[in-house]
């Protein structure tokens, strides 16, 4: 009987280990950076006393402030890609697969915008995902996985 040292999983500890980080990471600043961009909005809207920005509804995509809401949440899926990379095993793919079935299970359970129309759900369902790939492919791309085999 020999013991490895090893593990023999298909997919490594460590990669699961990234994906329940970055998974974590990326829902987590999802929910708080639309907030801080709520805050900022607000902010403005109260100094230029302009009521559109301040009566907006989180959930109406003909509103400008959607599509800053949907950047936070995309720039958030983005952080949580780069810390995911930051942690996986060197070139494993099945962590930012993961990552994004999870970021569109996630979405399946956020509250749906108002007009649904194709190009809002494209934008509402597939920013985060994008996010987590291109958070995923920076952090490759300037050296993030150095020193791992």
């Amino acid at each position: 009987m020999t013991n490895s040292s090893a593990p023999n999983d298909a997919i490594p500890r460590s990669a699961w280990l990234a994906v329940a980080v970055g998974s974590l990471t990326a829902l987590g600043l999802k929910t708080v950076l639309p907030v801080v961009v709520l805050f900022l909005t607000r902010g403005i809207a109260l100094g230029t006393d302009s009521p559109g920005l301040w009566l907006e509804h989180a959930d109406d995509a003909s509103h400008p402030v959607w599509l800053a809401l949907q950047a936070a949440i995309a720039l958030g899926a983005g952080l949580g890609g780069a810390l995911a990379a930051q942690l996986a095993p060197r070139r494993s793919w099945a962590v930012p697969v993961a990552l994004v079935g999870l970021s569109l299970l996630f979405t399946a359970f956020e509250q749906f915008p108002r007009p649904m129309n194709p190009m809002v759900a494209t934008v509402w369902a597939g920013g985060p995902c994008l996010g987590v790939l291109a958070g995923w492919w920076l952090n490759l791309r300037r050296g993030g996985d150095r020193g791992r085999g």
